[in-house]
């Protein structure tokens, strides 16, 4: 009888310990040394950057991002299923009992239009009536939204407000179409005179125009000043009390470092 005691203690040992290691595969990797991040798509380019170089000095490190929205990664983060999840905003108080926030830099919103657009300079009135009730901007009309879940648009609806003082945010419908990526929001802009969006300031590019909002650009310098109001934080969520395998670690570390925030810097996000 002892001997079939240990036997079943000794199964049951092993069975734990896979059941163990499938978790961790799920997160890092078959070998360890696979770190899975997901979340936000602002957030997206500028992790692929700092991955490309960190793999270029850490061959044994293989690093898989996929861009699916900050509330994906958080809840990825929140039940295991990635090590590292990316949020364009800051984590909520509720988050915030399960998932440690870090944050690695703050960055702008842009607001864009065509390039061949007439417009240069908006107000926060004026995009709040666009957003709220379809009132063009000269001859634009049509406003792009982020989809449900998107940091981006939490960031932009929480700090768009009217004369009042009433944002976007609270509103329970807002006008226009739906993208639900930058790169869409960036394309649909780029393709027509009468469309309005937003992106990260690290995301823009020569395809589309951003105008300043308020009369202040959206530029790095005013961001650090804080007299272009359209700012948030990038930040990283990890489980709270999970032990991060040694790649993750490592590639947190180097995200802090100085070379790493080189990186950020020339992305044009502010650390």
């Amino acid at each position: 009888m002892k001997i079939k005691r240990i036997f079943a203690l000794a199964t049951l040992c092993l069975v734990m310990a896979l059941t163990c290691a499938a978790c961790f595969t799920a997160c890092s990797g078959a070998d360890g040394n696979e770190i899975v991040i997901t979340g936000s798509t602002s957030v997206t380019p500028l992790m692929e950057k700092l991955a490309e170089a960190f793999e270029a000095k850490n061959a044994d490190v293989t690093i898989q991002i996929t861009g699916s929205g900050s509330s994906q990664g958080i809840a990825d983060a929140q039940k295991g299923a990635c090590e590292i999840g990316m949020s364009s905003r800051a984590l909520k108080e509720e988050e915030l009992k399960t998932l440690d926030s870090i944050e690695i830099c703050k960055d702008g919103i842009a607001i864009i239009v065509n390039k061949d657009c007439e417009l240069t300079d908006v107000t926060s009135q004026q995009v709040y009536d666009l957003y709220a009730n379809g009132t063009a901007i000269g001859g634009v009309n049509t406003p792009i939204n982020r989809s449900n879940g998107s940091g981006t648009r939490d960031g932009f609806n929480e700090l768009i407000k009217n004369a009042d003082g009433d944002s976007l945010k609270e509103l329970k419908e807002l006008k226009g179409e739906t993208q639900d990526q930058t790169g869409s929001v960036i394309e649909r802009v780029a393709g027509a005179k009468n469309v309005l969006g937003y992106i990260s300031l690290g995301s823009l590019n020569d395809r589309v125009k951003a105008v300043s909002l308020d009369g202040v650009a959206a530029t790095v310098e005013n961001i650090k000043a804080g007299t272009y109001k359209l700012q948030r934080p990038f930040v990283l969520a990890v489980k709270k009390g999970a032990q991060l395998s040694d790649a993750a670690q490592r590639f947190i570390d180097f995200i802090r470092s100085e070379e790493g925030k080189k990186i950020i810097a020339d992305f044009g996000c502010i650390v």
